[in-house]
């Protein structure tokens, strides 16, 4: 059994930590989950700033985090009440410290894959989510401070002791001083663990007896981990372990089997997430139902025309000897949507908390019109979301005022089909309020395309 760590340990992370600090100009980036690892290592960052003379606080310290937009409600507010409490009193102390919070782009998000795209519901052999919501954000932002400052230096709360795999990760790419490793996707970055040779109870013992410097204390991070088991790093590579099957982070995640966090927390009396929970199991049971599926992926569907065509067989792609089936269908997808609003309007009762956005609504209307799916049910499911958000009203769905005679005169003269004219007509509203609209054409034949092959794929299913 390891020995708890001793005060001279401590000193000499921390000596390590100055030494690293003062040997060069290049910037550090924390990767600060909220988590006891990531906190332990961001509070000795920041006490070794302090012990610094003025005059050589020079390198800036970036303490960024990661808000996937489906953080865990409690979790969203414990970091984002951290992240604040950090700057103030960063800015009291007069340390060169920058805070971040980082999000995913509006197209990456997870509502707008999973119900505007129709991404079935993430697990283990396709985990879309993490590079979209995690691994892309913190990369394009250490991507910006390389190319500003020629390397950074990333700091991370990641111990061998948590893992055999992540031990074995973070045996590769190592430089002999002060054990760096070169990031594996980014050059100029470098990733230093400090506390990479702690073990659990180490961490703790730290954390306990040592005080926040931004103040309070340790004890609600203890409360969050007994009612929560297991954390979620920062994650910035495809080589970072998963989570494991207990941890706090996305309250949507169906990658585990059961949210023991979410179950803790209604077991500790947050009885309101009840219905979050029900939402997260309702996913991960539809996500392996063939009839909430397209029978075949978006990717074999031109193969498929192109092979009856030609008179061929049409081999579809399989997985471990199972046919893949194709995203979740166009009904599904409005099904989900219009549960997600409920759930939405059951939390605003009492909890000030979005779920999802204006944007990431508009977002999907926008996706399910370039799909191919039908305005008539599209519009329907429009209307529930006005219900719940006013600003939706700049919906693309609500800007087509074409006069009516000259749109039927259109569609009588050049015998048209009405549900492609309707789809042409938002397509070119929705690049109608930009100056140059670059891309148009390519927009109006992908409308076009997927018109063609949604028809002619629902002709020969029937």
């Amino acid at each position: 059994m390891k020995r708890k760590r001793s005060d001279d340990d401590i000193h000499h992370i921390l000596n390590e930590l100055r030494d690293l600090y003062l040997s060069d100009n290049r910037p550090w980036i924390i990767g600060l989950s909220g988590g006891k690892d990531s906190s332990c290592v961001t509070q000795m960052v920041y006490y070794m700033l302090l012990e610094l003379p003025k005059n050589e606080r020079k390198k800036e310290v970036h303490v960024i985090s990661a808000d996937t937009l489906v953080e865990s409600p409690l979790i969203e507010r414990r970091i984002k009440d951290l992240l604040s409490d950090i700057e103030k009193a960063a800015k009291k102390n007069k340390l060169p410290i920058k805070v971040k919070l980082l999000k995913p782009k509006l197209d990456d998000s997870f509502w707008v894959n999973l119900i505007g795209r129709g991404y079935p519901s993430p697990n283990r052999w396709f985990r879309w989510c993490t590079d979209r919501l995690k691994i892309r954000p913190a990369n394009r932002y250490i991507y910006e401070q390389v190319k500003k400052n020629g390397e950074v230096i990333i700091v991370l709360g990641a111990r061998k002791s948590e893992s055999a795999s992540r031990a074995q990760i973070m045996g590769k790419y190592i430089i002999e001083d002060y054990n760096l490793r070169k990031h594996t996707d980014i050059k100029g970055a470098f990733v230093y663990t400090p506390i990479e040779d702690f073990s659990y109870k180490d961490v703790w013992s730290y954390l306990l007896q040592v005080s926040p410097p931004w103040g309070g204390n340790n004890r609600e991070l203890v409360t969050f981990y007994r009612k929560a088991d297991g954390e979620c790093p920062l994650v910035i590579s495809k080589d970072t372990p998963a989570c494991g099957g207990s941890r706090f982070g996305c309250w949507t995640c169906t990658v585990v089997n059961r949210d023991r966090s979410v179950e803790g927390l209604i077991e500790d009396g947050e009885t309101w997430l009840e219905p979050l929970l029900e939402f997260r199991n309702w996913l991960k049971v539809i996500r392996d139902d063939p009839s909430k599926r397209e029978s075949i992926r978006k990717s074999d569907r031109k193969k498929k025309i192109k092979a009856e065509k030609l008179g061929k067989e049409f081999n579809q792609s399989e997985h471990r000897g199972h046919k893949i089936i194709g995203p979740f269908t166009f009904k599904t997808r409005h099904e989900i949507l219009n549960k997600l609003l409920e759930l939405q309007r059951q939390i605003l009762k009492n909890h000030q908390i979005e779920l999802i956005s204006p944007e990431e609504l508009k977002s999907i209307e926008t996706i399910w019109i370039y799909e191919g799916d039908n305005i008539s049910s599209l519009s329907d499911v429009v209307d529930i979301s006005k219900e719940f958000v006013k600003m939706i009203d700049n919906s693309p769905l609500e800007k087509n005022h074409i006069d009516k005679k000259i749109f039927e005169n259109i569609i009588q003269k050049h015998d048209l089909p009405i549900p492609l004219v309707e789809k042409l007509l938002i397509a070119e509203n929705d690049l109608s309020s930009l100056s140059r609209r670059t891309g148009i054409y390519n927009r109006l034949e992908k409308v076009i395309e997927e018109h063609i092959i949604t028809d002619y794929l629902g002709e020969n299913d029937k």
